[in-house]
């Protein structure tokens, strides 16, 4: 009987976000700020109404789309765009969520998410007044800040990157290149099954104290 209320209450929290106050128990991961000049440089409130999802290039748009339909917790009537990007490797999408939801219902939202193969990572988004591009030209009526699961990380030491490496290990991130313009920095990427997502994963390598700076790829999403 335990086994069976637990399934009515988890459906109930999947397909109404408002039942957020029986849910109470559930994480809440969100990082609101990243460093920036040695201080913790805020980027905004969550947003309760959209997401940001990843999958593997080799995965074709139709799959992706496929798994999009499975899920309740979004707004099907909204008409999404999946991007690729050169070699980045991944497709991402930006997408609405039905109603809008709470911290941990999002949480819970994105764990889901990522137990789907075919997901790489599931990210959160951040409210934004700000839908301009890099040389301020509008690009959108609403959009909301994200991040792609790739950081920037400074080494101190471009002979050295024994704390690099080892970092990587502990946290089960990896390097996708190094800067060929600037070689102390290096470009890395995290997904679902490192020790947390590419935000987290930014500032925890600057909280060592093994690096110069670490920054998050902070990207913006475009809803209207």
């Amino acid at each position: 009987m335990k086994n069976i209320n637990l399934i009515i209450l988890l459906s109930i929290f999947i397909f109404g976000c408002e039942k957020s106050d029986k849910i109470e128990e559930l994480p809440c991961n969100y990082n609101d700020f990243k460093y920036y000049n040695d201080e913790p440089y805020p980027l905004g409130e969550m947003s309760g109404n959209y997401i940001l999802i990843g999958s593997d290039s080799s995965y074709t748009d139709n799959s992706i789309r496929d798994f999009i339909k499975s899920k309740d917790y979004f707004d099907h009537n909204y008409d999404f765009e999946i991007h690729k990007e050169g070699n980045y490797g991944y497709k991402y999408v930006g997408l609405k969520l039905s109603k809008t939801c709470s911290f941990r219902e999002i949480s819970w939202i994105l764990d889901d998410i990522e137990q789907n193969s075919i997901i790489s990572y599931a990210h959160y988004t951040i409210q934004t007044d700000d839908c301009t591009n890099l040389i301020w030209e509008t690009i959108g009526d609403l959009c909301v800040n994200s991040y792609s699961n790739i950081f920037y990380v400074k080494v101190k030491d471009t002979n050295d990157i024994s704390d690099l490496n080892n970092t990587l290990l502990k946290t089960n991130t990896w390097i996708r290149n190094q800067n060929q313009f600037m070689n102390d920095w290096y470009s890395i990427f995290a997904d679902k099954d490192s020790k947390g997502d590419a935000l987290k994963m930014a500032n925890y390598f600057y909280e060592t104290g093994f690096f110069e700076a670490s920054e998050p790829d902070i990207i913006k999403l475009v809803f209207e």
